[in-house]
């Protein structure tokens, strides 16, 4: 889904715990059109990624949520709710040294016409850049390695939260840090305090997953098996765009019902109780045209997923000793001979 992103309001909080204080913000940032643009690129491709989550409010009490009804309520109040919140999340990072320090860009913002508090986590990456020293001899050019650099408008945001002030459904991106010495996701389970579905990606990996252990159980690591998979899936994104868990058993493990049920079994208890899922596009483009083939004499093969079964293209024969011969024919032209 497409969003038109338009930002009505925004401020940067600086959360850098090697200073032991946050840099809160009294003003909001002047939305120019270079500045607008970044932020409005970092937040459509939040609504696009496919590690994005969709999470409610949960508890009683609940601050988040609250802050988010009086801002809804009254816009006027945007400085003080994110003032608010980045204090909190400052306060948490302090007792969790290994959450990444980083810039709070905080907007109030329209998808379409639904207006949104979102909450963007810019952590610092590290790179070099110039130093320009003045001297009485004149100036002096270096190299420096810089440890604050902010991610551009062409890297992905690595936590950002999306909640909309309409409907209080929240969509976000988080990442894992070790909290009282377990990895946990802070922001759903601390900050923001909410219970979240799965990702897109999360659910491809759960069947990936599953379909391998089992594969591995009964059927000795059967490559045939994994490459049925992605076509049974493929073919299912093409023609409904969509895939469902109970089609993938019933064309990968065939007539084996006890082999099926198991495989079921496992994917729901993975935490994937859907009968049927949405992929979106992209995500299917990338992750079930193609298939590859990895042996262990360390020969690779990347072939498209519709030669799987068409042996004008590509055979794959059992010999005697246990190996495998791929035979591939009618290739074209040899494009890249490295």
């Amino acid at each position: 889904m497409e969003y038109s992103i338009h930002i009505n309001t925004a401020v940067l909080h600086i959360l850098d715990t090697s200073v032991n204080f946050p840099v809160l913000s009294d003003k909001e940032i002047e939305l120019n059109g270079e500045l607008a643009e970044f932020l409005e690129k970092h937040i459509s491709k939040t609504f696009e990624d496919t590690n994005l989550k969709k999470a409610q409010f949960t508890g009683e009490v609940n601050t988040v949520r609250d802050m988010c009804a009086a801002l809804k309520e009254d816009s006027g109040c945007f400085m003080e709710v994110t003032r608010a919140i980045a204090a909190m999340t400052f306060e948490f990072m302090l007792k969790n040294i290994d959450i990444a320090p980083g810039d709070l860009i905080c907007c109030h913002f329209l998808a379409g016409n639904e207006p949104y508090l979102g909450l963007l986590k810019l952590n610092y990456k590290t790179g070099f850049t110039h130093y320009v020293s003045q001297m009485e001899e004149g100036a002096a050019n270096t190299i420096i390695r810089h440890k604050t650099l902010l991610p551009s408008d062409g890297q992905k945001v690595d936590e950002a939260v999306l909640i909309s002030l309409e409907t209080g459904e929240i969509k976000l991106i988080e990442k894992a840090y070790e909290i009282n010495g377990t990895k946990e996701f802070y922001l759903s389970n601390y900050l923001i305090n909410c219970s979240t579905d799965l990702s897109d990606n999360q659910k491809l990996k759960i069947i990936d997953k599953v379909t391998q252990k089992i594969s591995k159980k009964y059927y000795d690591e059967d490559f045939d098996k994994v490459a049925k998979l992605k076509k049974v899936v493929s073919e299912g994104l093409e023609e409904k765009n969509e895939i469902r868990v109970d089609e993938i058993a019933q064309e990968v493990f065939e007539t084996n019902l006890a082999v099926r049920e198991e495989y079921i079994q496992e994917i729901q208890k993975a935490g994937l109780t859907e009968e049927a899922i949405t992929v979106p596009e992209k995500l299917a483009e990338k992750k079930f045209k193609t298939h590859k083939i990895k042996t262990d004499t360390g020969i690779e093969i990347n072939f498209p997923l519709s030669y799987y079964d068409n042996r004008d293209m590509i055979e794959f024969a059992n010999n005697p000793d246990g190996s495998i011969s791929i035979i591939i024919k009618n290739v074209g032209k040899i494009i890249n001979k490295r």
